[in-house]
């Protein structure tokens, strides 16, 4: 009986180490296997970035600030024809929106952020009718990021069609990635998202892309090199043409570009950054002289018998900012009916090839200058209005 249990126990142990051994086996090559997808991803992701370096965009940087993240959207100055930042909360209602909500030149249109029925963060947008928002509606056209894709920063452009964001997504290359995207009017949709690439992606956090077309400025974000809770702001010099750096130039240097190792490298001779600085000092001071509270700044006519020369004076909720965008419309109006008459003046003596590409600009600056025309008497209408009926009460 002993021996047979001896047997019995041995066949067991045997089984069992088998199993084991088996099982074993199984778990390395399972393991193996896993391994090898991860490899797989990572090559490619490696093979991306690689793509991007070469593809790296030639930009002249101004300037850098590093700020707190929480703070990302208020250290940028955006004049009021960009647009503008606000609370998604104080533009849409508490619980409606997260975050910051991006506001168009209008007041009327805005982007922002907010959880969508799985819980993800996505883009939604909302419309201002009659003094009231619309229910947010999700923006469509980003499903190519796919299903577990978190959105954040939206900035719409002054044009009403081009927008950027940051994503985090399995499209990217680490971290959130930045991407660009147009409005199809005829699918009533965006555009499959494309990556801006390098050097304002890299593979930590890449945060807000935005473009003060007035003043042709740029600013981008990121937490690359940085510490937790830290952001770098680039200031930078857009282009419409997208102009990459030599494919012969050496690798190393190539890639000090694509990271930002030294903005000081992308000056070039100076001459950009020079003229890119005084269009910056000319911005502030624009925005400055429009906040002015005290003096003799302005006269408004409100009526055949009031006007105003501060913005202290103005009484009726909203009219002190209403001002301030109305003043950045009037010197956008000069600054684009100057350049209009310089264009016409030299269009007469200008070669054909020249006369050629001043026209197509002249005319949309025309057209841009008829709208702002229009634009600018009905915000005096809308800002009398207001003031008139509060002197009334």
């Amino acid at each position: 009986m002993k021996r047979k249990y001896i047997v019995t126990l041995a066949l067991l142990l045997a089984f069992t180490v088998a199993g084991t051994s088996e099982m074993s086996a199984q778990a390395k090559r399972k393991k193996v296997q896993k391994q090898q997808v991860v490899s797989e991803e990572e090559l490619q992701r490696m093979a991306k970035i690689e793509e991007m370096v070469y593809a790296t965009q030639k930009i002249v940087i101004i300037d850098s600030v590093i700020v707190s993240k929480n703070q990302l959207a208020e250290s940028v100055s955006l004049p009021s024809e960009a647009g503008s930042f606000v609370s998604a909360d104080k533009v849409l209602g508490s619980g409606v929106g997260e975050g910051t909500a991006c506001v168009n030149e209008m007041g009327d249109k805005a982007y922002f952020v907010k959880k969508d029925a799985r819980g993800m963060e996505s883009i939604y947008t909302s419309d201002r009718l009659d003094g009231q928002w619309s229910a947010p509606q999700p923006v469509q056209g980003l499903a190519s990021l796919g299903d577990s894709a978190s959105f954040n920063c939206p900035f719409m452009l002054a044009d009403g069609t081009t927008l950027y964001f940051s994503a985090l997504s399995k499209e990217g290359i680490g971290g959130y990635d930045i991407y660009v995207t147009r409005f199809d009017a005829d699918e009533n949709k965006f555009f499959k998202p494309e990556n801006v690439g390098m050097p304002f992606n890299s593979t930590a956090n890449d945060y807000f892309y935005i473009v003060d077309e007035f003043d042709n400025i740029g600013w981008f974000a990121t937490d690359r090199n940085q510490p937790e809770g830290k952001v770098c702001i680039y200031t930078f010099v857009p282009s419409e043409l997208r102009e990459t750096y030599d494919p012969d130039i050496d690798y190393q240097q190539l890639r000090g570009y694509a990271d930002i190792s030294s903005i000081a490298n992308t000056w070039g001779n100076g001459v950009e950054r020079k003229k890119a600085l005084e269009r910056i000092k000319e911005a502030q001071l624009r925005q400055q002289s429009a906040k002015r509270s005290n003096g003799n700044d302005f006269v408004f006519v409100v009526n055949d018998d009031t006007e105003y020369h501060t913005l202290a004076q103005f009484c009726a909720e909203g009219n002190v900012e209403r001002f301030v965008k109305l003043f950045d419309m009037k010197t956008r109006l000069e600054k684009l009916s100057a350049q209009l008459e310089k264009a016409r003046l030299y269009y007469g003596r200008a070669t054909k090839e020249d006369r050629d590409a001043l026209r197509d600009d002249m005319l949309s600056n025309e057209l841009t200058v008829e709208k702002l025309q229009i634009q600018i008497k009905e915000l005096e209408k809308e800002i009398r209005n207001a003031e008139n009926k509060e002197i009334l009460r």
